[in-house]
């Protein structure tokens, strides 16, 4: 076939070298910034002037894109074309695979899929925005973004039956044993025109098996909800299911941003057939309300994807409960350079500083759809100092010059 591939950033090279292994004649359009360096890539215009079999393009393209609206022919979305892709592989390369697990949501879906690849059995791989690792060693392999393109690569890495972990943003490509989705969040995508919630769900409709969170609601012929096989109360998860029940404790369950990961975890251990007992030893995760001491100051570190007016407050409940009531703190918050697609809206920033009252807020505006001025005026209101940095090291270094102050860091970034 001849195939047109649109946008180069996240994973149309991957998709287009794997499909030219396939034997099809491939083309690709950088539609975010007219690259034409990758090899088989054509200007926009010169796509619209040919006759393709098949399109494909990502979830969060525009729709008015005139090329969309130009080209008569079939088109899938990148997820689609990875369970193509993969399920070509697989019969082809006659790979054994154990179970593949695909997890998509707004927030939790590193906790979720780390707390989950901690308790499996035998080995596997788990991808996610922290890096690739093999279990049961955790050695780090390497690290790549988590657009479906991705699962190519990744897929390569699998030994005969070893299982798969993978963080998908935007959806799933229905090739797993598991759809999990993390959380109800939405925000829009394409342009603004599209649900990034809406995507994600249908998505989910062509899995086998989909595993929601608590507060999720999604009609599915083969859907559970974690909070109907794991009830968390205080510290303690109690859950039954498929003649499975016990129980373990683990203070992260105190948290939001933990309990509801965690309660997935144990959901998905128990469809898979396992005990989730194990996940009492699972620890915080760095950049998920992880809590370090640096010379003698707390530090709390919730500098990842999931960075949001949410798990920013919970973090700095979190610092409260360790302090005495008058205490100070800064708080460095914001967004790194475009680092995922949902960025940490001013309206949310705005929303922690006039409801947690921080002492000194450092603003964190790499991110260039970052109203600064207005986050300022913001502070001003409140008469908290406000000073801007560009990245999450030089905030520290600036919050660091107030002595044993502690810091909480909030930034959504690529982590």
């Amino acid at each position: 076939m001849n195939i047109l591939i649109l946008d180069t950033i996240h994973g149309g090279i991957i998709l287009g070298d794997a499909l030219r292994d396939m034997g099809h004649a491939v083309d690709l359009v950088d539609v975010y910034r007219g690259d034409l360096t990758c090899q088989g890539s054509i200007p926009g215009e010169t796509a619209i002037s040919k006759t393709y079999d098949l399109l494909i393009h990502p979830v969060h393209l525009d729709p008015a894109n005139p090329i969309l609206r130009s080209i008569a022919c079939p088109s899938i979305t990148h997820h689609e074309a990875v369970r193509w892709i993969l399920h070509s592989q697989i019969q082809q390369n006659f790979l054994q695979c154990g179970f593949w697990i695909e997890v998509s949501g707004a927030r939790g879906k590193t906790t979720t899929a780390t707390a989950l690849a901690s308790i499996m059995q035998g080995s596997g791989i788990l991808h996610s925005s922290r890096g690739i690792y093999r279990y049961p060693e955790e050695e780090y392999i390497t690290r790549m973004s988590i657009t479906p393109a991705s699962l190519i690569p990744v897929k390569d890495l699998l030994k005969e039956n070893e299982w798969c972990i993978a963080e998908i943003s935007l959806g799933f490509t229905g090739l797993c044993d598991i759809a999990i989705l993390t959380s109800h969040e939405d925000y829009q995508v394409a342009a603004g025109k599209l649900s990034a919630r809406t995507l994600k769900h249908l998505s989910a409709l062509s899995c086998k098996k989909v595993l929601v969170a608590p507060d999720v609601s999604f009609v599915h012929d083969s859907v559970i909800n974690a909070g109907d096989v794991a009830r968390v109360c205080g510290t303690t998860c109690m859950y039954s299911f498929n003649g499975i029940e016990g129980s373990y404790e683990n203070l992260l369950l105190t948290l939001e941003g933990y309990r509801v990961p965690l309660q997935l975890a144990t959901a998905a251990a128990l469809i898979l057939g396992y005990n989730p007992e194990g996940l009492q030893n699972f620890p915080s995760l760095p950049g998920r309300m992880k809590i370090e001491k640096i010379d003698g100051r707390m530090i709390i570190d919730n500098a990842s994807t999931g960075a949001c007016l949410k798990t920013t407050c919970d973090a700095i409940s979190l610092l409260r409960n360790s302090h005495d009531e008058n205490f100070q703190y800064t708080l460095i918050i914001g967004q790194e350079a475009r680092a995922v697609c949902e960025n940490f809206s001013d309206e949310e920033i705005i929303g922690v500083i006039n409801k947690e009252h921080p002492n000194q807020v450092i603003l964190v505006a790499g991110d260039d759809r970052m109203d600064t001025s207005t986050i300022s005026d913001a502070c001003k209101k409140q008469t908290i100092p406000i000073t801007i940095s560009h990245s999450i090291p030089e905030g520290m270094h600036i919050a660091k010059q107030m002595p044993s102050c502690p810091i909480v860091v909030s930034v959504k970034t690529w982590r």
